[in-house]
């Protein structure tokens, strides 16, 4: 069960820094790599999410 909650906890964290880098205003200098790196760890952190909940199940 303690997996399901951190796994639960990784998804919603990849969720607010995609949500938080969709928000972000667009006329900075390098917006675009920034804007990347936020999608990127964003992704990776709800497939991570996903990875520890099927490894704590034994999947």
């Amino acid at each position: 069960m303690k997996d399901i909650g951190i796994g639960v906890l990784f998804i919603l964290f990849g969720i607010a820094v995609i949500w938080y880098t969709s928000k972000r205003p667009k006329n900075t200098t390098l917006s675009s790599v920034n804007n990347f790196q936020g999608y990127t760890f964003g992704v990776l952190s709800i497939i991570g999410g996903i990875m520890y909940i099927c490894g704590g199940l034994h999947f």
